[in-house]
């Protein structure tokens, strides 16, 4: 629908202003409900809880409608065309088209700094400093002065691996700056990318050039880019930054294809037009622009409150509510009944993937089990650990243990046991950001090892401590990270399970293997 109506733009008279506003604000509208299409399956899709970022498309959203209403005011205004093409629509048509290019996406047009500590976080977008707002989008500075240190990208995917900058400028555009640059259009010379500003050149080792005001507009923003992925990385990697120039090709003109090599020379991905593939239609490629658990480490680290709930009777089988049973319980049972933990939750989550956990995961939850568990909770906790009289029980044996335990089919690949890992806060600290230091106490001992080892190993830790974690993402938030310091990665899937009580309760026996 989007690029049947631009196609159609060819058609309008460019004398009649007011059919071309009412043909932009046709496909802002198309292209306003594309997106929402987008939107809605992102919703339904976290509804399940099987990403572990969550979608942040407001900004997206938003900006897209501040331009409509502002083409809406402009249609009411009898528009000279000057002022009809110089709308922004185009902007976010290239923006949606790169999208439906991409994967996993995760957020759009949102600023990152690369000198986090002084200025904020990546966590959310906020930051801090002197003259700048707290807000993702804004940041204000007395009139003069330079804001420094912050670029935006327009799309974030991969489940964060990938950034995406989107430019309309023209060819036109591009050759107008050079020449304010001084460049020359001297063809036959030689040494026309001599006379051209290099973006190699005078470039400190912490990635600041105190050059970059003489640097054609690209080269720069591209420099800006690479410098925020080192100090951004993701699962200790910096982010793969693609530039998409949805109005500028390459071959054509000599001077032109000379910027794209300097923009190329900092180590973005440039995309010129003649470059880009067909835009797929949004049907086609939707279930792909959604995030999934692939994007998890191989191996998880598994915290206590899911070892719980991967062992509550409220988890694998339909119990009744009791009114022994505390207040909490019985909300987990009626919870349950809408919806089912391990099936909808934590099994897609899993997944094949191999699990850990730390030793002291594991004492938690067996203090926990010892003292409440009921008879087919022991045996499971026995199970997913392989400990006890499971020690050295085979893992297809576990696994047909557990189902018997269980109504919920167990899925393929599905792996028993979980191992356990010894580890050491204070010699974790050591390998971490400094804001580890202050973090350590605030978690406790239990709940630092557990989190800590999920960082300091790049694992992600599976939690159903929603409380723990916004408190390790709040704290990241005010002291910040060094460049190239990687945050921790944790996935809060489903919620918690409690242990049902100990009394098997009238009637009820105690479960007896089919094979150990």
């Amino acid at each position: 629908m989007v690029d049947s109506l631009v196609s159609n733009l060819g058609e309008l008279r460019l004398d009649d202003p007011q059919s071309i506003i009412q043909a932009t604000i046709d496909r802002g509208n198309a292209l306003q409900a594309e997106i929402q299409q987008y939107v809605s399956a992102v919703t339904e899709h976290q509804k399940h809880d099987w990403v572990p970022h969550r979608v942040n498309c407001r900004t997206l959203t938003s900006d897209l409608e501040t331009e409509l209403s502002a083409l809406a005011k402009l249609k009411k205004s009898n528009p000279s065309p000057a002022q009809v093409q110089a709308t922004n629509l185009l902007y976010f048509e290239s923006i949606w088209a790169a999208c439906k290019r991409s994967s996993g996406l995760v957020d759009f047009r949102r600023f990152f700094y690369w000198k986090q500590r002084k200025y904020g976080n990546h966590l959310s977008g906020k930051f801090a400093g002197q003259h700048k707002t707290q807000n993702r989008n804004k940041f204000t500075n007395r009139p003069g002065e330079k804001m420094n240190g912050a670029t935006l990208v327009d799309i974030v995917a991969q489940s964060g691996r990938e950034w995406v900058r989107v430019s309309t400028a023209t060819q036109k555009r591009l050759i107008h700056d050079l020449a304010k640059l001084g460049w020359q259009n001297d063809s036959d010379s030689e040494d026309d990318d001599n006379d051209m500003p290099d973006a190699s050149k005078n470039t400190r080792e912490d990635g600041d050039n105190d050059d970059d005001e003489d640097e054609v507009f690209l080269v720069k923003n591209a420099r800006e880019l690479i410098r925020a992925a080192r100090a951004n990385p993701m699962r200790g990697r910096p982010p793969t930054v693609r530039f998409v120039l949805s109005r500028i090709e390459s071959g054509k003109i000599k001077e032109v294809d000379a910027v794209l090599e300097k923009m190329r020379a900092t180590g973005v991905i440039v995309q010129c037009a003649n470059d880009l593939p067909e835009t797929p239609s949004l049907d086609s490629v939707l279930s792909s622009l959604l995030v999934y658990p692939s994007d998890t480490s191989e191996t998880l680290n598994i915290d206590c409150t899911i070892l719980m709930a991967m062992i509550s009777d409220v988890s694998h089988k339909e119990c009744p509510i009791l009114d022994r049973y505390p207040a909490q319980i019985r909300m987990q049972i009626e919870e349950e009944r809408e919806e089912k933990l391990l099936p909808q939750h934590l099994y897609p989550a899993i997944g094949s993937h191999p699990m850990v956990c730390t030793q002291d995961a594991a004492d938690q939850m067996n203090h926990i089990v010892e003292t409440l568990a009921a008879d087919e909770e022991k045996a499971r906790a026995d199970i997913l650990l392989g400990q006890n009289d499971r020690q050295n029980v085979a893992p297809d044996v576990l696994l047909k243990q557990w189902q018997e335990l269980s109504d919920h089919t167990i899925p393929n690949g599905f792996q028993l046991p979980i191992r356990v890992v010894p580890c050491n806060v204070e010699d974790m600290i050591k390998t971490l950001p400094a804001v580890a230091t202050k973090l350590a106490p605030e978690l406790g001992p239990s709940n630092a090892a557990i989190f800590f080892y999920g960082w300091a190993n790049h694992l992600t830790t599976l939690s159903a401590n929603r409380t723990r974690a916004r408190q390790i993402e709040r704290r990241l938030q005010e002291v910040g990270l060094d460049d190239g310091e990687v945050p921790p990665h944790i996935w809060c899937c489903g919620g918690p399970r409690s242990l049902v009580a100990k009394s098997r309760g009238p009637g009820r026996k105690k479960h007896e293997f089919k094979e150990i």
